[in-house]
């Protein structure tokens, strides 16, 4: 049975920095890095990855044994059942495996396929991003809010730099000079997890994903949408667990951003389902 929002809240955020004291002990150690290839992407991994992966999975099964995990690291096929934790122990390990400080933990519940706890945590700077279905996005227990800008002119977004395949990274690079000339400000970060976070927060307009798994938009989703964001496939659909290339804004400049990801072909990777 599924537990109340406070306990399911409360678990995912033990979970989360749980995970987050593993990556923050081993980042200054030497690191087993690799490369996996998972439905023809390949992306680096660590040993803290699966490290931070094992933390959330002992708080976790501590508490709801029956429950289903789906991980970056442990992909499960059981993804619409009532009780499934959506989760990546860490969110921009290229980022990680580089020492750069620019990654996080992100931790999501749903109940047949909607999201309703959503965390994100960035060990780095101690920051916990929190979200329930019918409470207020928070950072450290502060309410947060997106923005209201409305002119691109004045916008900061964040940009994804890789794609679905070489073709359509190509075309993510060609369109980062227009959105330069759209947008006041562009930034390629390597966590879309944390820059969805900072949409949330306001500290971006909005941001462009490239290539997106459920368990790199499932938190952030909910924490955006709470955060009074808007959070759509690049076709302007509902998110969900199969939505790969993703628009998330402040609401006001969205459609500007799909446009403009229409105007330059991005949204040829992924295209929409047939009705």
């Amino acid at each position: 049975m599924t537990a109340d929002p406070a306990t399911m809240l409360e678990a995912a955020t033990q979970a989360a920095r749980a995970a987050g004291g593993e990556l923050m002990q081993r980042l200054a150690g030497t690191l087993d890095i690799r490369w996996k290839t998972y439905q023809g992407e390949t992306t680096v991994v660590t040993d803290a990855d699966m490290a931070a992966d094992r933390a959330i999975r002992d708080v976790l099964l501590a508490r709801f044994p029956d429950h289903v995990i789906l991980s970056e690291e442990v992909p499960h096929d059981d993804f619409l059942g009532p009780d499934v934790w959506v989760i990546d122990p860490l969110d921009g390990t290229d980022n990680y495996s580089r020492g750069q400080p620019q990654f996080c933990v992100s931790v999501a519940h749903a109940t047949h396929g909607r999201i309703d706890v959503g965390v994100i945590f960035d060990p780095v700077r101690n920051e916990l991003f929190t979200a329930t279905a019918d409470g207020p996005a928070e950072c450290n227990g502060a309410t947060v809010r997106v923005t209201d800008r409305d002119d691109p002119a004045i916008s900061a977004v964040a940009w994804a730099q890789a794609g679905a395949s070489p073709e359509d990274s190509k075309r993510l690079r060609e369109a980062l000079p227009a959105a330069a000339a759209i947008f006041h400000r562009v930034r390629l970060t390597g966590s879309a997890a944390l820059e969805m976070a900072w949409v949330a927060a306001g500290r971006f307009d909005g941001a462009l994903l490239g290539n997106v798994k459920w368990w790199d938009q499932a938190a952030a989703t909910l924490i955006v949408e709470r955060a009074g964001g808007r959070a759509t496939d690049v076709y302007g659909r509902p998110m969900g667990p199969d939505s790969r290339r993703c628009v998330f804004s402040n609401g006001r400049i969205h459609q500007a951003m799909i446009d403009l990801a229409h105007a330059h072909g991005l949204h040829l990777a992924f295209p929409p389902p047939e009705d």
